[in-house]
């Protein structure tokens, strides 16, 4: 109704419009017309016998002129004089006006307006159906996202269209930060993770590189944390790491060193690595004591109490720090660096920070050479065992041999196991490592045993690692099963630092192997701070008092008074006591006076091939080791 409204009313006015036009050019044409010289018929009229009149009102094209109407026949008064009207027909003056030039333009340029017209209503009702399919198609996307929308007051189609795209454009903005949220962001501390900090990284060092300004990396790693998984459990070291994310945020803070994405609204200078290692990026560090002053603050927020439910629990970290562009100049490579000066704070106390210098990278080069050479090695069993006797003080009667591992490596010779062997426990190496030791220790033990010496034991040293990760009775007992060895005859060596940390399961996998027949021995006696009243707890038969105190007794009467204390407990436990790193008669002496059964060291023998051990002890020897089930190792003064 609207519509038809609207279109009788522009048809009004443009008719309207038409006709008075018409009536304008009419009067002119009226007004400019000489009858004389006119093309247009004229005709006069007796002004006393004619009549004018004026048109009807419903004929605007005509108002405000005179009509004479005569036989049927409308003629325009154009001219009146004193005796004649002057009049030509209504029709010729119609005529000449609409074929008038001026007319001719005025209708075209009506015909353009009127084209340009319809033409813009078409357009426009187009329009409006493209808008209509667009609200059909834009409100089932809607319904499929779910989205509700809010009724509008004297809502339209563009309205409605508006406030669709207006929706939509919200949800695919939440949209587009979810999903790049859920993919850089670690899930648990909510701190974006590697891939997305070294992506942040690049862009940093790109800009550090355009304005020539200097950067600063920190490599932050947890000191214990493990200790609190094992103890407490994962859902407790979970915990921990998200108050740990928690502070160091709050250091970033204090520091003013945010840097949030606008997409994510994620902190991108603060990144989990992954388990309980993190990072913070400082960018344009003015002064060298910048990146220091926040590693000493994070140092500080990680050492405070961790309240978890009823429970305090301390832990530390070591932070490892390298500078751009003196560091390194590429993500990958500061991280690396700083990963290096972070290793180096672990070996040199741990709950501090290290700066990295090149002589770091160098011994980190070494670290990783090493470690690939031992993998080859492994593969190759590029590995021999040595042994040392441990000797009875009193007729330096063969008590055991400790297995040692040694490497000769084809290119540097040989390299000391305590330059590897912590290179293998780091990277479970020592697994693969172990499982050769005690096959080989077991088989040479077995050739010994049954060549009389069946009173002697094989001592092989286990790590923390091998008791974790090998069920160590089992694994145990099938390398005995595999060699023929008598259980009695082999003695497991464990430090006290890992005796005293184990769990309550590999307690009683120990206790089963002793049940078995297998010494158990607690080497390096003193130096796991463990209390005494411990010992009788652990599962244990022999214990090795640590080098350290045979080295200081005879000059420091305190070590002197310890090693005492040890050897009466010893006694009073039932327990063996040997004496380590015994090197001088004077040592030597001291120990058999304070009633240590048995030592070992270069005084005594460095290890020796196992060829050297049989020609020492078998050859010649026969009849003794026969009689006795041991041999003599004489010490050579």
């Amino acid at each position: 109704m609207t519509k038809l409204f609207r279109i009788l009313s522009i048809a009004s006015i443009a008719i309207f419009i038409f006709c008075y036009g018409m009536n304008i050019l009419l009067t002119k044409q009226v007004n400019t017309i000489n009858p004389q010289q006119s093309s247009i018929a004229t005709r006069a009229f007796d002004t006393a016998t004619t009549q004018l009149t004026m048109p009807s009102w419903y004929n605007p094209i005509l108002n405000g002129h005179y009509i004479v109407r005569k036989d049927g026949t409308d003629y325009l008064l154009i001219k009146a004089t004193d005796t004649q009207f002057i009049t030509a027909q209504v029709s010729s003056m119609l005529n000449a006006t609409i074929l008038s030039p001026i007319n001719f333009i005025l209708l075209i340029l009506t015909g353009l307006f009127l084209t340009w017209y319809f033409g813009k209503q078409l357009n426009i009702k187009r329009e409006r159906q493209l808008i209509e399919q667009l609200n059909t198609q834009t409100k089932k996307v809607i319904e499929s996202f779910n989205i509700q929308l809010p009724e509008l007051e004297h809502a339209t189609e563009v309205t409605r269209l508006s406030q669709a795209i207006n929706a939509l454009t919200h949800h695919v903005a939440n949209y587009a930060r979810e999903t790049q949220t859920s993919i850089c962001q670690d899930k648990l501390t909510l701190l974006i993770d590697r891939h997305a900090y070294i992506e942040h990284l690049e862009r940093q060092l790109s800009d550090a590189e355009l304005t020539d300004i200097h950067c600063a990396l920190l490599f932050i790693d947890l000191d214990g944390f493990k200790q609190v998984n094992d103890s407490f459990g994962h859902s407790f070291g979970d915990e921990v790491l998200i108050q740990v994310a928690e502070r160091l945020a709050s250091v970033l803070r204090h520091h003013k060193l945010n840097d949030i994405n606008p997409t994510s609204l994620l902190e991108q200078n603060l990144a989990r690595l992954g388990g309980d290692e993190f990072s913070i990026f400082i960018k344009n560090i003015d002064s060298n004591s910048k990146s220091l002053n926040v590693a000493q603050h994070v140092l500080n927020e990680i050492e405070r109490d961790f309240v978890l439910g009823n429970k305090l629990i301390k832990i530390s970290a070591s932070v490892g720090i390298a500078v751009y562009p003196e560091s390194a100049s590429t993500p990958h490579a500061l991280l690396q660096m700083a990963d290096v000066a972070m290793y180096r704070a672990k070996t040199d106390g741990r709950g501090i920070f290290k700066v990295y210098s090149p002589e770091m990278g160098n011994k980190m080069r070494r670290y990783h050479y090493l470690l690939e050479e031992l993998r080859l090695a492994i593969a190759c069993h590029n590995f021999h065992l040595s042994f040392q006797p441990i000797v009875h003080v009193e007729d330096c009667a063969i008590d055991y041999f400790e297995a040692l591992v040694r490497w000769d490596h084809p290119v540097e010779g040989t390299i000391s196991p305590v330059e590897f062997i912590p290179i293998a426990e780091e990277s479970n190496l020592i697994l693969e490592l172990g499982d050769w030791i005690m096959l080989e220790s077991c088989r040479q033990m077995a050739a010994w045993h049954n060549a009389g010496m069946r009173k002697v034991k094989i001592s092989v040293n286990i790590s923390g690692i091998q008791l974790k990760h090998r069920p160590i009775h089992e694994w145990v007992m099938k390398k005995l099963a595999k060699t023929g060895l008598p259980a009695t005859s082999l003695m497991l060596e464990i430090t006290e630092s890992t005796l005293i940390t184990a769990s309550e399961t590999i307690i009683n996998e120990l206790e089963k192997l002793r049940k078995e027949g297998v010494t158990i021995a607690i080497d390096d006696f003193g130096t796991g701070f463990s209390s005494l009243s411990t010992l009788a707890d652990l599962p244990i038969d022999v214990i090795k008092i640590d080098r350290l105190f045979i080295a200081q007794a005879n000059e420091n009467p305190k070590y002197n008074e310890i090693l005492n204390s040890i050897s009466e407990l010893g006694t009073k436990l039932g327990l063996k006591i040997v004496a380590e790193g015994v090197e001088e008669i004077a040592q030597f002496d001291l120990v058999k006076r304070m009633g240590i059964s048995c030592v070992q060291g270069y005084l005594v023998s460095r290890p020796q091939s196992s060829v050297n051990v049989g020609s020492k002890v078998l050859q010649g020897n026969v009849n003794h080791i026969a009689a006795t089930g041991t041999g003599v190792w004489n010490i050579e003064t």
